[in-house]
């Protein structure tokens, strides 16, 4: 989602396609009825772990995006850059939304099919497009006043961000203190704290860092299944996006991969995770289409909804292939519209990405 160059940096496409698998995983137990069950006994809290793992997918987009966008600057091409993300998302809208016409019979009139596009509905899970629009319009004149500070304004810049997203609902729960008005701006504050591991990567031992990403994941995990009482899963502070814990699980798995080198890695892995990463947004958003047609399958062998976390190991990696062929048809489409426009308008689609040298 954040460019292209010619020679692929295996750390950054390894996050990449983590975060790529781990949405269609955390996918898992928003379709599997996950929610609806009793959280009690082993399996559940299994799950409940495993859910915290999965939910680092979206902040380890918005920190990479940081890390490879902080240097775009604006021009008058700049906007074109969005062509390949737009064409994606109508593309991958347009299979969601005949998959409901052909296969599941859903039907409507041609004006709704029409605001399903215009307001990111058409593919279900493209909410996520509409959030990306904003920060790609803002991270030109956001990197403008970056790169204007020096390290301490940087720094104080971050943690006045963080400390505005997402800590008010860590600290309001217990007393009504922090303004809460601009929550919803985490992703900018994501985008600066990868930003700032661009220039200041943590110095601790990637194991160390894994073994973090898992402990806090765990704690989490364990935290949400003595909230639930037995109950059906409550969500709270640390469920949402921009909640601190899931930045420091975000940070600490970033810091982990991005240092990983693909010298030892066999070939046929070093092309699987090149590839998951090129195809990550379109994955994303037509793994719906295969969402549908998978978990009714898992709820007619296991009905009980407590027993199809045992299934999870399972299903995941065959949502992710199936995913990832409908994403490759997909990229091949827009990359062959992308090929219809004039010459001096590519040029000023993937100028950007090589000026900033993204990944």
């Amino acid at each position: 989602m954040e460019g292209t160059e010619n020679r692929r940096d295996f750390g950054l496409d390894l996050v990449r396609a983590a975060a790529g698998v781990l949405t269609l995983s955390v996918h898992f137990f928003l379709n599997s009825g996950f929610y609806d069950a009793p959280v009690s006994g082993g399996a559940m809290l299994a799950a409940c772990v495993a859910r915290m793992l999965c939910m680092t997918c979206v902040p380890l987009f918005l920190l990479l995006t940081g890390y490879t966008c902080i240097g775009r600057v604006w021009s008058k091409r700049y906007y074109w850059k969005l062509l390949p993300v737009l064409l994606t998302y109508a593309l991958a809208g347009a299979a969601c939304v005949a998959f409901r016409i052909l296969w599941l019979g859903e039907r409507w009139p041609l004006r709704t099919v029409a605001l399903m596009f215009t307001t990111y509905g058409a593919a279900p899970y493209g909410w996520y497009i509409e959030m990306y629009i904003g920060l790609f319009l803002l991270s030109p004149f956001f990197n403008a006043a970056w790169h204007a500070l020096g390290r301490e304004g940087r720094g104080a810049l971050t943690l006045t961000l963080v400390g505005l997203t997402a800590l008010p609902p860590l600290v309001n729960q217990l007393w009504e203190l922090l303004p809460d008005w601009w929550v919803g701006m985490y992703p900018l504050a994501f985008y600066a704290v990868g930003a700032w591991l661009r220039e200041n990567p943590m110095r601790v031992k990637g194991w160390k860092l894994l073994l973090c990403w898992l402990g806090l994941a765990a704690a989490f995990g364990i935290k949400s299944y003595v909230r639930a009482g037995g109950g059906a899963y409550a969500l709270g502070v640390d469920d949402g996006w921009g909640s601190l814990g899931l930045l420091a699980q975000a940070v600490c798995l970033f810091s982990a991969l991005r240092r990983a080198e693909g010298e030892r890695v066999p070939a046929p892995a070093r092309w699987w995770v090149a590839r998951a990463a090129r195809l990550a947004l379109p994955m994303y958003l037509v793994s719906y289409i295969v969402d549908r047609l998978i978990y009714p399958v898992l709820a007619a062998a296991a009905p009980e909804a407590g027993q199809r976390i045992f299934w999870m190991w399972a299903v995941v990696p065959v949502v992710t292939v199936c995913s990832m062929v409908l994403a490759q048809l997909v990229d091949w489409a827009s990359g062959a519209l992308v090929g219809l426009v004039p010459m001096r308008t590519k040029d000023a689609v993937h100028a950007q990405g090589r000026d900033t040298k993204e990944s």
